[in-house]
C-alpha cells in the first residue's frame, strides 16, 4: 500500500466534500469526481504506487470547477439586480421623455380638424340611456348655480378647444388616472367632444364609451372623474 498516494487522496477527498457542503449541491461532473477519488484510494490501498500525473490533473480540474461555481453565483446575482432594475424603469417612465413626447403631440394637434375627427370616432351612442346605473348618473350631475367664489367662477370660463384645455402633467395624469393609460382613445374622445354640440350630448358619449368602462364612479376615480367632467362641460358655457 502506497501511504503517501493514500494520504493524499484522502485530503483531495475531503477537500471536494468541503466544497460541495459549502455551495450545497454536487454537480454531476463533481459527483464523478468524487468517484474517482475514491476509486483511486482503493486502488492506492491494494496496489502498488502509480504515477501521479493524472491526481495532478484531476486536482487542477477540481480548482477551475470551484472558480466556475463561484462565478456562476456572482453573475446569477448581477443579472438579478439587472432585472429589477430594467423592471423599476418600465413602471416609472423618464419625466423627460414623456414631456417631450407630450410636447410633440399638442404641436401635431394646434390644428385639429373637428368634422374630419368626428368621422373617425368608433364611440356610438345609438344605446338607450334608461340602463346607466345610479352612481354614474350622481357622477355627471354637476352643479354649476350658485357659484360665488372668485375662482369657482374663473373655473366655468369658457373652453374653445378640450385638446389644448390640459398641461402635459394633468394631460399624462388624466390618460393614467381615467383612461388605465390608453392614450389614443383619451385623445380620439376629446376630438369626439369637441365636434359636439351641447353637454348633455357629452354626457352620454362618456358614459357609453369610457366612464362605465374604467369605473369613473370607483372611489378611487370619482374625485378626478368629477373635476374631468366639469372640464368638459366648459366646452359648451
Amino acid at each position: 500500500m502506497d501511504l503517501n498516494n493514500v494520504s493524499t487522496l484522502i485530503k483531495k477527498i475531503n477537500r471536494l466534500y468541503d466544497i460541495i457542503n459549502s455551495i450545497g449541491e454536487a454537480s454531476d461532473t463533481e459527483k464523478d469526481l468524487l468517484k474517482a477519488y475514491v476509486l483511486d484510494l482503493y486502488e492506492a490501498v491494494t496496489m502498488e504506487p502509480e504515477d501521479q500525473s493524472e491526481d495532478l490533473e484531476i486536482e487542477e480540474m477540481m480548482k477551475k470547477l470551484k472558480k466556475q461555481k463561484k462565478a456562476e453565483k456572482k453573475l446569477k446575482k448581477q443579472l438579478n439586480k439587472a432585472v429589477e432594475q430594467l423592471e423599476d424603469m418600465s413602471t416609472s417612465p423618464e419625466p423627460e421623455a414623456v414631456e417631450l413626447e407630450a410636447e410633440a403631440e399638442e404641436t401635431v394637434e394646434e390644428t385639429p380638424e373637428v368634422p374630419e375627427a368626428e368621422e373617425e370616432q368608433p364611440v356610438e351612442v345609438e344605446e338607450e340611456t334608461s340602463e346607466i346605473e345610479p352612481e354614474l348618473a350622481e357622477l355627471f350631475n354637476v352643479e354649476t348655480n350658485g357659484v360665488t367664489d372668485l375662482s369657482d367662477k374663473l373655473s366655468l370660463k369658457p373652453v374653445a378647444d378640450l385638446t389644448k384645455a390640459m398641461g402635459i402633467n394633468e394631460r399624462i395624469f388624466t390618460i393614467n388616472e381615467l383612461f388605465d393609460g390608453n392614450r389614443e382613445e383619451f385623445e380620439n374622445i376629446m376630438l369626439a367632444l369637441n365636434g359636439l354640440n351641447n353637454f348633455d350630448e357629452a354626457k352620454d358619449v362618456l358614459i357609453r364609451s369610457v366612464a362605465g368602462k374604467y369605473r369613473w364612479h370607483s372611489d378611487t376615480r370619482f374625485k378626478k372623474a368629477r373635476n374631468f367632467i366639469k372640464l368638459v362641460q366648459r366646452r359648451y358655457n
